[in-house]
């Protein structure tokens, strides 16, 4: 360990020498800082104690090089790691509960299930990239692992350490309120330098070229260089398919999903149009429905198109794409990082997959061909996402002896999440987006609370949503704040047509308890249904 490793190792060791005053421990370390290790030794640590252990990681992270490298370390017995992930088949989960359940395992490695695994005798919960939005369920029962954690080590007298090169703002405006202790590694280990960041502006590449490229003319230049080298490169575009709508030229119509508000996907592989939201799908029509002419043409684009793109422009390179189309065979992600691993992948472009705490040290130049894409959704927090995002896909460059460089494509290049995140700027990000969030009270200075209503008929779902906003006014203090109805940015969703209303307020458990009151004295009709999401993570 180097000495920036160590002073967190002890932090966190001082804390299970005396876990009935431990607060819990942020652990904010830049990509590629070591944090895994870290919690290598303090799970050994505790085990010394005659404790157990649980480690919570992203589903996505969940990769048999993660569970291969905790295995290895605590390989003492064969049942002393259980992992549970919702990949699991039946008997698999039944095996891995057992081993819990009969006290063989000792640690628990897992997504956010695992948080409620029935370790006995707990000493530490470890939540690895705490500020991922897939530890929040979305249905019922919702909750998040990663609050699920804190309450858990404060019942269990055990002690908790969220981990992060990107801490969510919650967690961040905790440790600056001393609630939780806040741990910092500054540094990459083995003294690796943090990637270069340029900023390619779009509107600039449009001004200059004729027809919209997907690779700017420096990230071809920089792909050229790698390729002459043997090194590796990584392009990213969290967006799947070969284009994201099939338009008309003639009339303008994009092919829509009859169930969702929102255009279809063309999947070149699969030769037909999906809906990325409830899965229909639909043939390629030869004519446009709307006007029969022969006018149809491929808008936008995703993985699959960059992926034949970058083939076409680099024949000579070995070209790999990872997302959830093309990982569906059940080793296809194993065979396909270790092949990357192996050097036999040149180019490798991917969604989000390939975003999080993977280490491969020959990777020195990460492309992200859209930056923009999460930004200007209709949510407070697309800012703070996007700076997540740019921040964990550029950390997979330069990890290991040769420098990184990252190219951020955007049409955007003065947005702050965009401008920070290029400066590894953590601090000043964070201080001007809990400045704005302050203003507009939004979290983590107020709770908030989303009730969605819903129903396949557009007016009935409009009139209730109206009566329980009507309602909620009424029955609560002016210390709570009630949004108009809205239609859902993504208002129909499924054959069902939806509309928000948003609730904020500091004491969200009487807000709650004021809610539920509410709608359980409010007749609703049959064919409308209503959902209640504390602190929710996503407002589409």
């Amino acid at each position: 360990l180097n000495p920036e490793q160590s002073v967190a190792l002890h932090a966190i060791e001082a804390a299970l020498a005396d876990p009935e005053t431990a607060r819990p421990i942020l652990l904010h370390g830049v990509t590629g800082s070591g944090k895994t290790e870290i919690y290598l030794q303090a799970i050994r640590s505790t085990l010394h104690k005659g404790k157990t252990a649980i480690i919570l990681v992203p589903e996505i992270s969940l990769t048999p090089q993660t569970v291969e490298r905790f295995k290895s370390r605590f390989a003492e017995t064969q049942d002393m790691v259980a992992v549970l992930h919702s990949h699991l088949s039946e008997g698999e989960r039944h095996d891995e509960w057992h081993k819990i359940h009969g006290g063989r395992a000792q640690i628990v490695i897992g997504a956010r299930s695992a948080v409620f695994a029935p370790l006995e005798n707990l000493g530490l919960i470890v939540v690895d990239e705490e500020h991922e939005s897939s530890y929040k369920q979305e249905e019922a029962p919702r909750y998040h692992a990663r609050d699920v954690a804190v309450v858990r080590g404060k019942l269990e007298t055990c002690v908790v350490v969220l981990g992060s090169a990107t801490p969510s703002l919650e967690s961040f405006h905790n440790a600056q309120r001393d609630k939780y202790r806040l741990v910092r590694l500054t540094q990459r280990v083995d003294d690796c330098q943090m990637p270069l960041i340029r900023i390619v502006d779009l509107r600039q590449e449009r001004r200059n070229s004729k027809a919209p490229a997907i690779l700017a003319h420096k990230l071809r230049d920089a792909i050229t260089d790698r390729l002459e080298k043997r090194e590796q490169t990584i392009l990213f575009l969290n967006r799947r398919g070969f284009s994201t709508s099939l338009l008309c030229s003639n009339c303008g119509e994009a092919r829509q999903c009859p169930n969702c508000s929102v255009a279809l996907t063309f999947h070149r592989t699969a030769a037909r149009l999906t809906c990325h939201l409830c899965g229909h799908t639909a043939t390629v029509p030869k004519k446009c429905p709307e006007c029969g002419q022969d006018a149809l043409i491929y808008a936008g684009f995703g993985t699959e198109k960059v992926e034949s793109t970058v083939a076409q422009i680099f024949p000579q390179a070995v070209v790999r794409r990872m997302d959830s189309d093309s990982m569906t065979r059940k080793d296809a992600l194993r065979d396909t990082l270790r092949a990357f691993r192996a050097g036999k992948i040149d180019i490798l472009v991917g969604t989000q997959m390939i975003a999080k705490g993977l280490h491969f040290p020959n990777v020195t130049l990460v492309g992200i061909i859209n930056a923009d894409l999460a930004l200007h959704l209709p949510d407070f927090r697309a800012g703070e996402r996007t700076f997540q995002l740019l921040t964990q896909v550029a950390g997979r460059a330069g990890r290991g002896e040769r420098p990184g460089e990252v190219f951020v494509q955007t049409f955007t290049p003065f947005s702050p999440s965009i401008q920070f995140a290029r400066h590894h700027d953590f601090d000043g990000y964070a201080e001007q987006e809990l400045e704005f969030r302050e203003r507009c009270e939004f979290p983590p200075f107020n709770h908030a609370l989303l009730i969605t209503v819903r129903s396949p008929h557009e007016a009935r779902a409009k009139l209730t949503a109206e009566t329980i906003a009507r309602h909620l006014r009424a029955a609560l203090a002016p210390e709570f704040k009630v949004s108009d109805p809205a239609p859902a940015p993504l208002e129909k969703l499924q054959g069902q047509f939806r509309f928000h209303i948003l609730l904020r307020g500091v004491a969200i458990l009487r807000l709650s308890r004021l809610v539920r009151g509410v709608l359980d004295k409010l007749p609703v009709p049959e064919d409308v249904a209503t959902a209640v999401d504390v602190d929710p993570y996503q407002l589409l």
